[in-house]
């Protein structure tokens, strides 16, 4: 047999009596709204407090607050340039490239020097080694 005062919204404690699972969603709701006000108060009250340790920070030192990182293409480990106006892999390619393909100094007082990629595969080639180099 099937009992169907559940179905109806009666329980064994009989009709007008709530479950003990039931939410009250008044609560629920007020404590919500209590919470995010607090939140909201809280939020104010720690911008008021940047703002006149701000302000006297500027008196004392007489120089406004610029954070010490601004304007920086990096920060960290992270890059700060958007990707449309970033050159900075094409200014280190034409680097690199001046470098493989140039002479210069390596040592000055040791008198190395660098030279081309090509000619020094060239000349490994054709059997020159460096000084020092093991045959």
């Amino acid at each position: 047999m099937s009992n169907h005062s559940h179905s109806h919204g009666t329980n064994e404690h009989g009709p007008g009596h709530e479950s003990e699972d039931a939410i009250d969603y008044t609560k629920v709701i007020a404590v919500g709204v209590i919470s995010l006000v607090c939140f909201a108060l809280g939020t104010v009250w720690a911008v008021k407090i940047l703002h006149h340790e701000t302000e006297k920070a500027h008196a004392a030192t007489g120089e406004p607050r610029v954070p010490a990182e601004l304007g920086k293409t990096e920060i960290g480990i992270v890059d700060q340039v958007l990707f449309e106006g970033d050159h900075r892999l094409g200014s280190w390619r034409s680097e690199r490239a001046a470098r493989l393909n140039g002479y210069g100094w390596v040592d000055r007082s040791k008198g190395v020097v660098h030279i081309p990629i090509e000619r020094a595969i060239e000349e490994t080639l054709n059997g020159a080694l460096p000084d020092g180099a093991p045959k």
